[in-house]
Order: structure tokens, then C-alpha cells, then sequence
């Protein structure tokens, strides 16, 4: 029996997690439970991989912390360790699971590793340095629209000659910052051959226009390789179950990418005013007592899921698809 135990231990994954910061990197092994904080940056993060390295590494779980992550997991792939970039909200939520409330690095790194140990999350190659650049583009024009939309309401009920002429300059210059910044991220996709094909597919779709196919091209990569549930899901648009007893809840969706949610819903309001077939199923679903807002989600999800079976198909939208060989 004591060989066996033996075996089993050796036998054991060894994960890791690692806590990100601007200007540190704190990892931890398990089941060696070692601690080690490196610098961010190239030195520290060579420091890290021979570290990893020597424990054997098996898994290792980093927080997705906007850019500051990007180096060392870049790095940790290009020699070969698994890197599992995970939801920070479901990595606090498994550390109040595991009755863990106190928050510092190094606790924070060791969470990760216990989180990579129980939950095995999946690991996917990093994003192409591209496609990196143009999610910024995406969320740099997001925020500029979201600014645009805060000044004219400031315009709106202004009532100084001096402050309109400030506003009305500033949104002039934000139309204008707007602009060019959707023009660069057309030129980055279709100096792209392979995303100038899905690019060309998207816009295709009734409801999706520019805007529409370049957010989804930036956020959900992953579209046209997923079953309809996961696609779903990953746009935030699939309805979660509120059961308990006898009592049946109402369906609400949650969670997913907000970014890919945001333009899809808004792609649906288009759909179901400006195409025939998406109309009527927004009207049906209408008048079997369907809220509006809750008909809209049916049919962006839907759209979401056209999407997906076309750049599956890698084929252009059609009003009437075209039959099965």
C-alpha cells in the first residue's frame, strides 16, 4: 500500500498559479507548495520559466489582467508549459468556495494554483499579436462612442454659449477620433487575408454591419469553431435556468463577453426592423407573449449562431441556404 501512495504522489500533477501586477510576478507550486516573486519583465520572466521548469509544471493558472500578462504567458507557451489564462470572478469565487477571504499576492498565486489543480481549466495558445492590437482598437473606439454619447447629453442641457462651443468642438474632434480609428482597424483586417474571408462573411449577415463584424472578429476569435451552446455562451446570450422545488424562475442571461453581447443586441434591433425572416421571427416571438427585450436576445442569439455556421461553412449568408450535396 505504501508503494502505491508513493507512486500516486509521483504520479500527481504539479500546478501553478501565478498573480499578476504592473511591476511583479508571484508564483506557487503545488504540491511543493514554493513560493517565488520575479519581476515583470524579461529578466524575471526567464527566472520564472527555469523555476517552473524545475518543479515540473504540469498546469499553470494566470489571471487575465489586461496587457500586464501577456509577456509571460507569451513566453511560458513558447517552452512549452500549459498556460490556462482564467476568469479572475470565478477565481475569487473558488476562493471563498474553499473558505479563503483574505486577498494579498502570494495567496492570490496559491489560489491559482488550487484552482488549476481542482478545476483544470482549458489552456489556448495566446491571441496573435494582430489580434491583440486590434482589440484595443475595438475598445478604444468603444470608449470613444461611449464619450461621445456622455458630451452631446452634456450639450443637450448646457445652457452657456461658452461651454456649447466647447461641447459641440469636442464632439467634432471625438467624431473625428472615431473615424479614423475604425479606418485603422478596417485597414488591419483586410491586410489580413484570412480575416478579410471572415470579415467578408460577417458583414454579410443582415444586421451586421462594420462595427459589428470587427467586434466579433476582435472578441469571439473563437467563432466558427463551436457547438451552438458554447457559442452562445461565450456571447453572454444563453439563458440560465432559476429552478428550485416547484418554483420556476424566469430565464436570464449572464456572464460571457460583454463586448460581443453589446454589439450583438444591438445587431438584433437592426435585423428585426430591416429583414424579412428575422422580423418575423422577432413578431412571432412577440405574440406568443414574449417580452421585446426578451425576443431581441432569442434573435441575437440566433444571429450569433448564423454567424458561427457560416464561418464554419465559410460561406457567404443567403436568403434561402443552399441544399446539402
Amino acid at each position: 500500500m505504501q508503494g502505491k501512495e508513493a507512486s500516486e504522489q509521483e504520479a500527481q500533477k504539479c500546478t501553478a498559479g501565478i498573480d499578476v501586477s504592473k511591476d511583479w510576478l508571484d508564483a506557487h507550486v503545488l504540491p511543493a507548495s514554493q513560493s517565488l516573486r520575479v519581476a515583470n519583465n524579461a529578466a524575471g520572466i526567464r527566472r520564472l520559466k527555469r523555476w517552473l521548469l524545475e518543479h515540473k509544471a504540469g498546469l499553470v493558472a494566470i489571471e487575465a489582467t489586461g496587457k500586464w500578462h501577456r509577456e509571460a504567458c507569451r513566453s511560458l507557451v513558447a517552452s512549452q508549459i500549459e498556460v490556462a489564462v482564467t476568469d479572475p470572478y470565478r477565481v475569487r469565487m473558488f476562493a471563498k468556495a474553499q473558505g479563503i477571504f483574505a486577498k494579498t499576492d502570494r495567496l492570490d498565486a496559491r489560489v491559482l494554483a488550487m484552482f488549476a489543480a481542482v478545476m483544470s481549466p482549458a489552456c489556448r495558445p495566446p491571441a496573435p499579436k494582430m489580434l491583440e492590437e486590434l482589440r484595443e482598437l475595438v475598445t478604444t473606439r468603444t470608449s470613444a462612442v461611449a464619450e461621445e454619447t456622455m458630451v452631446k447629453n452634456q450639450l443637450s442641457v448646457a445652457e452657456s454659449a461658452f461651454v456649447k462651443r466647447q461641447l459641440s468642438r469636442r464632439i467634432k474632434q471625438l467624431a473625428a477620433h472615431i473615424e479614423d480609428l475604425q479606418r485603422e482597424c478596417l485597414k488591419r483586417i483586410k491586410a489580413d487575408e484570412a480575416l478579410a474571408r471572415r470579415f467578408a462573411i460577417l458583414i454579410s449577415v443582415p444586421g451586421f454591419g462594420e462595427v459589428v463584424a470587427m467586434t466579433l472578429l476582435a472578441f469571439l476569435d473563437e467563432l466558427g469553431s463551436l457547438t451552438r451552446r458554447q457559442v452562445a455562451a461565450l456571447g453572454g446570450l444563453a439563458p440560465v435556468a432559476d429552478d428550485s422545488g416547484q418554483r420556476q424562475g424566469a430565464r436570464v442571461i449572464w456572464g460571457g463577453r460583454a463586448a460581443v453581447r453589446r454589439v450583438a443586441y444591438l445587431a438584433a434591433l437592426s435585423a428585426s426592423r430591416c429583414n424579412k425572416d428575422f422580423k418575423t421571427f422577432y413578431r412571432r416571438l412577440v405574440d406568443s407573449g414574449k417580452e421585446r427585450k426578451v425576443a431581441l436576445v432569442a434573435l441575437a442569439r440566433k444571429l450569433i449562431v448564423l454567424a458561427n455556421t457560416l464561418l464554419d461553412e465559410d460561406r457567404l449568408w443567403m436568403p434561402i441556404p443552399p441544399k446539402s450535396a
